[in-house]
């Protein structure tokens, strides 16, 4: 049967990793000629550090966060009509409110699927409150291998694996964006995003080979910065995602630099590198860290200052390893494309309706 008409709960318009995983995928439904109702986060409790916009008109703002407001305004879900209930990361989601009135989601949906965000189930304390388990699935999407076990252990042939979707492909004029930016045209730019959970980490300087090479560290908050030569640093306001992309237009290569190393293996996914893997811009990210364990040849991995300073001086005279990191990034971006990934949905949808 025929899936035309689907409504997803999910982060919209914010800095949430999970705003990163769903919007590629509506905007390819969209695409497809299908129906779409986005229902997110009211503006007073929503998930992430900021919220940009102005909001599609898709877009209806009816819940918050259980930790917060609990809220839920359960007429869109009640009365919107819609083939597939997507919902994506659960846990922030008002799971008590939800549980209220899912006699009437089941009755209602053809099929109601779970987006899983949870990185692990381990701890002394539970990750997830009981409610997390008590809804009844027709299916469960994980996107990083690194969950199977846990996905398959608690919902069994109900848990499917469809990855991460990308960015698309996509390229601008570095003359035009760096001239919108304010960026000097005359040096080479390396992009250091420091945003959330990111923050700047620099080769040492002066380097010969690196003295023509201005860093723009981006970020959204104020922060101590010592005086270290040829560095900018830009504090700017939430960045949508056709400001993100001129910085990277504007840019020779991209350092994400996001170090995080916990005791236990957790499946954490660098949104960021998904994002900016589109704009055809070497980047470089630490060897050791989950985010980026999941990310091969696409990327440049460094151990340590002097390794990064190696890599940066390859990526900014398009050397070897930086041209085969764009030769392995477009086989991502391939396979990744919010196309192939929106359908491998779809497909999941109408085998559960047919």
């Amino acid at each position: 049967m025929a899936v035309e008409k689907i409504a997803i709960m999910t982060a919209w318009n914010s800095s949430s990793g999970v705003f990163f995983h769903a919007y590629p995928l509506v905007r390819a439904w969209l695409d497809m000629g299908l129906e779409v109702h986005v229902l997110t986060f009211i503006k007073e409790d929503f998930h992430g550090h900021v919220l940009f916009g102005p909001d599609e008109p898709f877009v209806i703002r009816c819940f918050g966060t259980p930790k917060k407001t609990n809220f839920l305004d359960p007429r869109p879900l009640l009365t919107l009509d819609y083939d597939v209930l997507v919902m994506e990361d659960l846990k922030q989601l008002p799971m008590t409110k939800i549980a209220l009135i899912w006699h009437h989601l089941r009755r209602k949906a053809k099929a109601i699927v779970h987006v899983l965000h949870e990185n692990n189930i381990l701890g002394r304390v539970p990750p997830q409150p009981p409610e997390f388990y008590a809804f009844d699935w027709d299916a469960v999407v994980y996107f990083d291998k690194r969950q199977e076990w846990f996905a398959r252990a608690i919902y069994g042939e109900k848990a499917h694996y469809i990855p991460w979707p990308c960015m698309p492909k996509r390229s601008g004029d570095k003359r035009e964006a760096r001239e919108a930016l304010g960026l000097p045209a005359d040096k080479r730019v390396v992009l250091c995003y420091a945003r959330g959970s990111y923050r700047p980490y620099l080769p040492k300087l002066p380097d010969e080979e690196l003295e023509d090479v201005l860093f723009l560290v981006l970020t959204g908050e104020e922060f101590g910065w010592p005086d270290y030569p040829q560095v900018e640093v830009r504090v700017t306001p939430p960045l949508n995602n056709q400001q993100l992309d001129q910085y990277a237009f504007a840019a020779d290569a991209i350092i994400l630099h996001k170090l995080q190393a916990p005791p236990v293996p957790l499946a954490l996914v660098s949104t960021a590198a998904y994002f900016f893997l589109g704009t055809m811009r070497p980047i470089l990210v630490p060897r050791l860290g989950d985010p980026f364990e999941a990310l091969g040849p696409e990327v440049l991995k460094y151990a340590d200052r002097q390794e990064l300073r190696d890599l940066l001086v390859d990526a900014l005279n398009m050397g070897p390893r930086a041209r085969e990191a764009l030769k392995a990034a477009e086989r991502v971006l391939a396979e990744r494309s919010p196309e192939k990934i929106a359908r491998m949905f779809l497909e999941l949808f109408e085998s559960l309706v047919g």
